[in-house]
């Protein structure tokens, strides 16, 4: 009997290892549609297409830029170039990992005026500790930022700023629940609050960043997103964010709404800034 149970066992198991392997979810492309009512009457409108290959992605382009991304071996994000239309102007981006595929460098080069100008950041890993020193071409002091990032738990909990003195002039809280960033707080310097706010589906900016920077994107991108404005700190969180509220009007806040596909991802997004002046309105397409 015993024998006869293990045999209907062996032939059950594998079908139901197949019921549970469900394929990826991939993006396929994200159409932005930004509507500045500023400075026109009817609004200034902004185009963006982002397309993608096997979840990660290819190209994003507007009316006179296109941004090209590349890849190495590991499928970790590797190189972007970004080319204006009918112009010589060019922006690149190097990134480089380390064994554990850590990001130890990002390499900017691009143009400023009449300058040509490389920054280098580099990511020292010292236990709880990443060291992030950032340097320009064009600064005759070499070193523009001496940054200092605290880890716990796998997710970056605070980030100080210092002088070339190495006298702290800044630093940032961030905190987190149910795998959300739900706020920043300003302690040393800039004491400005932000204060996200979360749905309970499943997040497309966390799919995508992801997809590029492996499994340690919950360290990498809120490091890159001081430096790379295509990668918000925020993207790493496990919901999709829905509001954004600052302690200073300095900053506008910005609300969000969603239509959700059957596996809980959002189709669409409808943005708004608080003082009404720009709405962007977002297309999911997926594979």
């Amino acid at each position: 009997m015993k024998t006869y149970f293990i045999a209907i066992l062996m032939m059950v198991f594998p079908c139901l290892v197949h019921s549970q392997d469900q394929a990826p979810v991939r993006l396929k492309q994200i159409n932005i549609v930004k509507t500045n009512y500023q400075n026109f009457k009817d609004g200034e409108i902004v185009n963006k297409t982002v397309v993608f290959k096997e979840g990660k992605i290819q190209t994003i382009t507007t009316s006179d830029v296109i941004q090209h991304f590349f890849y190495n071996p590991k499928g970790l994000l590797d190189m972007t170039v970004k080319d204006k239309v009918g112009s010589d102007w060019k922006e690149v981006v190097n990134y480089t990992y380390d064994a554990d595929n850590n990001i130890t460098k990002l390499v900017k080069k691009y143009q400023e005026g009449n300058d040509y100008i490389t920054k280098t950041v580099t990511f020292t890993y010292e236990g709880a500790r990443i060291k992030v020193i950032t340097k320009k071409s064009t600064n005759h002091q070499n070193v523009v930022d001496d940054i200092e990032y605290i880890v716990e738990n796998g997710i970056i909990v605070r980030r100080t700023s210092r002088d070339r003195n190495k006298a702290i002039i800044g630093k940032i809280e961030y905190s987190y629940t149910n795998d959300n960033v739900v706020r920043h707080r300003g302690l040393v310097g800039d004491k400005i609050s932000k204060t996200f706010t979360f749905d309970d589906k499943k997040s497309v900016d966390a799919l995508i960043v992801q997809n590029l920077f492996g499994d340690n994107y919950k360290i990498i991108v809120p490091m890159i997103s001081y430096h790379e404005d295509e990668f918000a700190f925020e993207s790493i969180s496990y919901n999709n964010e829905t509001n954004f509220s600052p302690s200073s009007t300095v900053l506008v806040g910005v609300s969000k709404k969603y239509k959700y596909n059957k596996l809980n991802f959002p189709i669409s997004c409808s943005q708004l800034e608080e003082n009404g002046i720009v709405k962007t309105e977002k297309t999911f397409i997926y594979e």
